[in-house]
Parts: structure tokens; sequence; C-alpha cells
């Protein structure tokens, strides 16, 4: 009678597993009560039904069992880097602040020299192309302020004209790296460009205005070399040495001293030439691209 209540039990325990199932197959268990015999025997639970929430800790423990790994909660899943396209340069910006100031400068000139006044007379063209011809020599007769200082600084502002409208140019720090040198070599350039064009260019000395057309008491030829070479080449040493006072010499100023007040004026007369480019841009002669003030 005993070994007839054994069968029973065990019978009862076998009968609700598939016949020819793999171990594999089989469906998750739920805890059971079963009876054996006499007492009630409770089977362990296997694994997780489908649909069935498990906590953290337990989710954590099974995976491991299973050999997966366990994501932590506050990992995120990486995104993927955000592209970052380089802006190419601004020619319409820069070309527009270049006729500023050439329209700032030929408005000075007319305003203060009585002779380009006079000489607006006259076949344009025929003038213009006679007075871009007699460009020779070195001297031109003006003082050594107007050729080696003013000329300098227009040097220097049309230098930071190209600088503001090229993303490359704005960042590189002053130094022998690279990306400052080859900078600076395009605001060389960008200079000498603008420098060929205020002396013999449609929209020059000697279109407007004539010089070179004639002797004057100071100098036979009016229309000289000492203008163009000065203005890229001693233009862009000036437009390095702000760049310097800049980086080394006002920023420390600038972090010494709370006042406003002080630090645009340490900005805009250290930085003349960038102060001067700022405002063919629309912004204040102390404006940095890099910090605020």
């Amino acid at each position: 009678m005993q070994k007839l209540r054994k069968r029973i039990g065990l019978l009862l325990v076998v009968l609700p597993l598939p016949i020819g199932g793999s171990a594999q197959s089989l469906p998750a268990v739920t805890p059971t009560t079963a009876v054996v015999g006499s007492s009630p025997t409770e089977l362990p639970r296997t694994t997780a039904a489908p649909n069935e929430k498990l906590e953290p800790a337990e989710q954590a423990e099974q995976e491991k069992r299973n050999g997966l790994p366990s994501p932590s909660p506050t990992t995120s899943t990486p995104t993927a880097p955000q592209s970052d396209p380089t802006e190419g340069f601004r020619w319409r910006s820069a070309m527009k602040q270049s006729l500023l100031f050439l329209a700032v400068e030929h408005g000075f000139r007319f305003a203060t020299e009585p002779g380009t006044r006079a000489d607006l007379k006259g076949p344009f063209f025929r003038n213009w192309f006679e007075s871009a011809s007699n460009l020779r020599g070195w001297r031109d007769g003006d003082p050594f302020i107007v050729n080696y200082i003013g000329h300098a600084m227009q040097g220097a502002v049309t230098g930071f004209i190209q600088i503001q409208n090229d993303p490359l140019g704005i960042k590189p720090k002053p130094g022998f790296n690279r990306a400052y040198v080859r900078s600076r070599t395009r605001a060389f350039w960008w200079s000498a460009a603008y420098s060929t064009q205020f002396e013999l260019g449609p929209l020059s000395e000697s279109s407007l205005g004539n010089v070179g057309l004639r002797p004057t008491k100071a100098s036979q030829h009016p229309q000289a070399f000492v203008d163009m070479v000065i203005t890229p080449t001693v233009g862009t040493a000036w437009l390095v040495g702000e760049d310097t006072l800049d980086h080394y010499l006002i920023r420390r100023l600038e972090n010494k001293t709370t006042n406003r007040v002080v630090r645009l004026l340490v900005r805009s007369f250290l930085n003349p030439g960038r102060s001067f480019a700022n405002a063919m841009r629309g912004k204040y002669p102390w404006y940095r691209d890099d910090r605020r003030l």
C-alpha cells in the first residue's frame, strides 16, 4: 500500500510535463504545491513568467545566473557625437565692412585735403589711368606719421576685418603655432589687396583726387610704393602686437579689476586697430569674440 501511494504521487508530478519536450523548451514553472503522499511539497521558482515584473535586485541576480550583464540604472545610452561643421569665410560681411572703412577714409580725405577736392574735376578714366601709371619710387612726400603710423594702422584695421569674418582666425592664440601663423598670413593678404585698391583701384587715391597725376612741392612722384608696402607688412606686425597685448596684458588687467569702465578703456585704447575694426561691424570698440566685458 505504501508503494502504491508513492507511485500515485510521482504520477501527479510527471503528468503536467509535455511528453517528448526538451529541458530548454519547458515553460516557466510558478510556485506550485504538489502532494506527495500525505505531505505537501512546494516546487521552487525557476524562471519568471514572460510578463512578470521582477524587483531590480532579483532581476540582476537572474541575469547573473544566465551569464548576462546587468545594466546600471544610472548608465545612459551614449549618443553619437554631434557634427560641428566649420563655417566658411564670410565674404559678404567682410566686403561690406571693408567698403565702409574705405568710405570713412575717403570721407576724411575730402574733408581735410583741398587739393583732393580740386582734382575731382576732369575726365575720370583718363586721369585715373594716368595717375596710376605714374607709380614709381619709394617716397611720396607725405610725413612720417602718415606713411609709417597711419598706413600701418590702416593695415591693422583691414587685417582685423579679415580675422573677425574668418571663424578660423578668431580661435588661435598668438604664438608660433600653425593655426595662428596661417590665420595672420590670410589677414596680411587681405590687407595687401585692400592697400593696392586704396592706392590704385577704381575707388582709390588715384581715381578720387588723382594723387600722382602731377608733381607736388614735397615729391616729384606723389604716387610711390611706400604706402603699398608699409600697409600690409607693418600693419600685420601692428596687428600681431595688439594680439599679444590683448592675450598677455589686457586679460591680466581684467582679472585684477571688476570695474567695467576701466576694463573697456583698457581694451579700447590698447587695441586701437581692433577697436576700429569692431566699429566697422557695428560692435562696441571693446568687444571681444572670445569673452565678455
